[in-house]
This record gives C-alpha cells, sequence and structure tokens, in this order.
C-alpha cells in the first residue's frame, strides 16, 4: 500500500449511526421482555394468593361442619386496616396461619382487597367465594371462574 491510498482508522458516521440503532433496538426489545416478565410475575402473585385464600375459607368451613359451627364461612377474613399491607397489618388471617404481607396489596373497604396487579378482589361470607370482582370494583360479585368451597350440610 501506498502512503496515498491508506485508509484512516475508525467508523463513518453511517456505520457509527447504524450501530446506534442495532443497541436501540436491542435495548428495547429487552425492556419490553422484562416489563412482560414483571407483570407476567405480579399475575402469578394474584393467582397464588386466591388461591391460598380459597383454600384457607374451604379449610375453615370444613372444620366449622366438623364442630358445627356457625356462621360455616368466616365472617372476616381478617382484621386488616384500611390501606396497604404491611408486616404488622396482614392479610387473611383468619384463614391463613399468619397472613399475608404482598408488597403492593391493599383493602379498599370490607371484604374488599386490591392485589399487587390491580385487580379488585371480593369476599361474599354467605357463600365463601373470594374472587376478582368483575364490572364494579366495590361489588362481592365472584367471577365466572371462582371456585366455591365445599357447601354446608345439615346433617
Amino acid at each position: 500500500m501506498s502512503p496515498g491510498n491508506a485508509r484512516p482508522m475508525g467508523f463513518t458516521k453511517l456505520e457509527v449511526a447504524f450501530i446506534l440503532v442495532l443497541v436501540a433496538l436491542v435495548g428495547m426489545l429487552a425492556v419490553t421482555r422484562f416489563f412482560d416478565l414483571s407483570l407476567t410475575a405480579r399475575q402469578s402473585v394474584d393467582t397464588g394468593v386466591i388461591a391460598a385464600v380459597r383454600q384457607g375459607i374451604s379449610d375453615y368451613a370444613m372444620e366449622s361442619r366438623d364442630l358445627g359451627r356457625r356462621p360455616v364461612y368466616p365472617p372476616l377474613l381478617d382484621h386488616a386496616d384500611t390501606g396497604e399491607v404491611t408486616s404488622h397489618n396482614r392479610f387473611f388471617t383468619q384463614v391463613i396461619e399468619n397472613g399475608l404481607a404482598v408488597s403492593g396489596s391493599t383493602t379498599t373497604g370490607r371484604h374488599l382487597y386490591r392485589g399487587p396487579n390491580g385487580e379488585s378482589l371480593s369476599y361474599d361470607p354467605n357463600t365463601g367465594n373470594f374472587d376478582v370482582a368483575r364490572n364494579n370494583p366495590d361489588a362481592a360479585t365472584p367471577g365466572p371462574s371462582g371456585t366455591r368451597p365445599p357447601a354446608s350440610s345439615d346433617n
């Protein structure tokens, strides 16, 4: 190579711009994947909490029938104060040993909760239903996917 044909070392502006665009695209994909994972995790927490509370209600109902206790279903799921869950304001202490303190959960009223994913949850002490409140977050109406604890029997 002669000194007149030597190419300067380094990148052109076009090459640098192309690399920056590629890095930005990869970064955007990584960020959206991360947010999808965190959303999935919050949904899983809600699902786990609902399942645990339902099992606790079912256990309470079976014990109530065995002991002849009335009402069959717990009148309250806890004695938590309205607001966010803390280690001193645990939820579901009546149906889960030591209760739960899942970050991001709140109680919005008597028998009404909001899970970490933002879904409104409601409890009906007359039927033992605990599920996502549909349409009206203040209504204690179980969703179609709700399961009922075993019905009481008067034998």
